[in-house]
C-alpha cells in the first residue's frame, strides 16, 4: 500500500511538472510545400515552385513577468529538387534565424530577418509578394534596393537588430539595422516604418538605406470590405550612382466560398524608362484549411523584349 502509494504521488507530481513546463515553453514545426507547372518569359516549361515552400521551426518560453523568450528558424527550397532555394547562392536558413525578448515593450531580435519595411509590405499585394508568376510585387518591388547587399539578403538583413513596438491607437513601429560595417560599407544598413491597422484600413509609411548606400521610400494603402480588399503601394529605390526606380502595384483580392480571385497590375520606371509592366489574374481553390490548388496568367511588357505571356497551375499545402 505504502509503495501503491508513493508510487502514485510520484506520478502525480511528474505530471504536474510535465504540465508547467508545457506551459511554460513551447516549440512548433511549420511550413508550406508548393509546386506548379508553368510558362515562363523564356517559353520554356518548368515544373517547379511558383509559390514558396519553407520549413520554420519556432517557439517561446515563459520567463515569468510577462516576458517571453522566443526563436525562429526558417529554411526555404525548392520542391522540385529538394535543393535550398536559390541552388545555393542563399544561406541555408534563408527565410529567418532569430532569437529574441518579448514583452510590454514589444519584441526583440537578434540575427537574420526581413528588414522593417520588407517584414510588413507583404499585406499591400494580392499574392503577399510570393507569386513568381503573378504578383506585381515578385517582379517589381524594391528594384534598385537589396536589404542586405553582401548578406545574401534581397529584403533581409544579416547581423542585425530588429523591433517591433506594441500598438499605439492602432499605430506599431517597427525598427531594424545593423551595427556592422562590412568591407566597402558607405552607410550601416538600417530601416524603419510606421504601420497603421484597424482590421479595415492598413497603411505603411517605410524608409530605409543599406550599407552600399542605396535609399527606398515605400507608401502603402489597403482597405478590406468584407471579402473584398483592394490594396496599392508605391515605392521610390535609388541606388548610389543616382538611378532611381519608381514603381506603383494595386491589387485586389474577392472571396467567393472556397474560391478566391485575386488581380494584380504594376510597372516600373526606372531612369525615365518603362523597364516593366505586368497585368495579371488568378485564382485559388481552398480543398481544405491547409491545401488549396490554383491557376495563375499575367501578361508582362518589357522594352526590348515585348510583351510575354506568363501562366501556370499548382498545389499548396501548408502544416
Amino acid at each position: 500500500m505504502t509503495f501503491a502509494f508513493h508510487h502514485r504521488l510520484l506520478f502525480a507530481a511528474c505530471a504536474a511538472l510535465a504540465g508547467t513546463a508545457s506551459a511554460q515553453s513551447n516549440v512548433a514545426l511549420s511550413g508550406s510545400l508548393d509546386i506548379g507547372a508553368f510558362r515562363d518569359t523564356a517559353g520554356a516549361k518548368n515544373i517547379g515552385t511558383i509559390q514558396r515552400s519553407h520549413l520554420q521551426f519556432s517557439g517561446s518560453e515563459d520567463l515569468g513577468g510577462g516576458l517571453a523568450a522566443t526563436f525562429k528558424l526558417r529554411h526555404r527550397l525548392d520542391l522540385d529538387t529538394g535543393t535550398p532555394e536559390g541552388a545555393g547562392a542563399k544561406p541555408f536558413w534563408h527565410g529567418e534565424s532569430t532569437v529574441g525578448l518579448k514583452g510590454g515593450f514589444g519584441a526583440l531580435r537578434l540575427g537574420r530577418a526581413l528588414d522593417a519595411i520588407q517584414g510588413q509590405d507583404w499585406a499591400f499585394d494580392a499574392w503577399e509578394n510570393y507569386d513568381r508568376i503573378t504578383s506585381p510585387a515578385w517582379d517589381l518591388w524594391h528594384w534598385n534596393y537589396s536589404a542586405d547587399p553582401v548578406g545574401g539578403g534581397s529584403g533581409r538583413v544579416a547581423n542585425a537588430i530588429f523591433y517591433d513596438s506594441p500598438k499605439w491607437a492602432n499605430v506599431s513601429l517597427h525598427v531594424s539595422g545593423s551595427p556592422e560595417s562590412p568591407a566597402g560599407a558607405v552607410a550601416k544598413t538600417r530601416a524603419a516604418a510606421l504601420l497603421y491597422n484597424d482590421g479595415t484600413v492598413r497603411a505603411l509609411l517605410g524608409s530605409g538605406k543599406n550599407s552600399a548606400g542605396a535609399t527606398e521610400t515605400s507608401f502603402g494603402l489597403r482597405g478590406n470590405y468584407g471579402t473584398l480588399s483592394v490594396m496599392g503601394l508605391y515605392n521610390v529605390s535609388e541606388t548610389a550612382a543616382d538611378s532611381k526606380a519608381k514603381v506603383i502595384t494595386l491589387g485586389a483580392t474577392y472571396g467567393l466560398g472556397a474560391t478566391t480571385l485575386k488581380a494584380g497590375w504594376g510597372q516600373a520606371d526606372v531612369d525615365g524608362v518603362k523597364r516593366e509592366r505586368i497585368v495579371s489574374g488568378g485564382a485559388s481553390y481552398a480543398l481544405s484549411k491547409r491545401t488549396a490548388t490554383y491557376v495563375d496568367l499575367a501578361s508582362k511588357r518589357f522594352p526590348t523584349d515585348g510583351t510575354k505571356t506568363v501562366y501556370g497551375a499548382g498545389l499548396t499545402h501548408a502544416f
